[in-house]
């Protein structure tokens, strides 16, 4: 797998520590279990990170929680506010569910109202002295609504916006060197029962025999006689699309596994809190850029003399 651009700058950060933010001595970094006080003396000692976990209430079937997507964000945003002295917001389920939402339980919003309520959120959070801002996802569709928020933002004040989505980082190198080879299929199931430990909010894994079958690969995902439609138009863009039954989505997650000699839920911990470190560095470019923008109102470009 070659390593990106970005993985090679991240590489080359300085340390969270040479930027100058010093670790603070909070009981929690949890926004919504700290006081007022706690939250004026953070900003006062320097402290201007703020990260905002976001996902869905949308349906996984049988072995998934319904919060996954957002229990994802919210465990990477407290183990990277741990690494980075930074304060995490409550998590904002306010999001778009997309095919989901034919399963009880879910509840989905238009992506232009999840845009406008983290708008919102990141702008208050901006008026009160936070300078890097980090909307964190865990993965699709919540990140369409994530994209315009940060967008939008960016447009309207000139302030950056950092969406990180946790997804991609299951994909670095170093983080998938940790289940590379894992006998079977690592994904949303063991990174939900992990993120809710992290959490501090663990349960049992549901239904733990039939946890444990493999996927069939090649079932699909819709109705056999839509399924080579659908797929077809979502290999070359987007089609809107719903789940028809149970075993559509989630309901073919894995755990329970033992792997390199520990539990896969042992495992997705560690791809979590290897993740957070392989996000931490991109926050001092966050704060760099942010930096550099200030000292740089916009203006239109104009003609230039070209030069070799």
């Amino acid at each position: 797998m070659k390593t990106s651009l970005f993985l090679l700058l991240l590489a080359a950060a300085p340390s969270l520590e040479a930027v100058g933010h010093e670790q603070s001595s909070l009981q929690t970094r949890r926004m919504d279990e700290m006081t007022s006080r706690e939250v004026e003396l953070y900003l006062q000692e320097g402290g201007d990170l703020v990260l905002i976990p976001f996902g869905p209430v949308s349906g996984h079937g049988a072995f998934i929680p319904l919060g996954i997507h957002g229990h994802w964000a919210h465990a990477l945003a407290v183990l990277l506010a741990d690494k980075a002295n930074g304060l995490v917001y409550p998590p904002v389920f306010t999001c778009f569910s997309g095919a989901t939402r034919a399963f009880r339980g879910a509840v989905s919003f238009p992506v232009t109202e999840q845009a406008q309520i983290l708008e919102r959120v990141v702008g208050v959070l901006q008026q009160q002295g936070f300078k890097r801002i980090v909307l964190i996802a865990g993965t699709n569709p919540e990140d369409l609504g994530g994209t315009v928020a940060a967008r939008q933002v960016f447009d309207r004040t000139e302030k950056p916006v950092w969406l990180l989505i946790g997804e991609r980082l299951l994909h670095d190198p170093a983080v998938h060197a940790l289940y590379e080879n894992y006998p079977g299929n690592f994904g949303e199931t063991q990174i939900g029962l992990a993120s809710l430990r992290v959490l501090g909010r663990e349960r049992p894994i549901p239904y733990p025999e039939w946890a444990r079958e493999r996927k069939v690969d090649t079932d699909p995902d819709q109705p056999l006689e839509i399924a080579e439609d659908v797929r077809a138009l979502r290999t070359f863009g987007t089609v809107g699309f719903r789940y028809f039954e149970e075993a559509n989505h989630g309901n073919h997650g894995m755990a329970g596994l033992t792997f390199d000699g520990q539990s896969d839920i042992d495992l997705a911990v560690h791809v979590l809190e290897k993740s957070a470190d392989m996000a931490a560095p991109a926050l001092n470019y966050l704060g760099h850029y942010a930096d550099w923008l200030e000292r740089r109102p916009f203006q239109y470009i104009g003609p230039k003399e070209r030069r070799r």
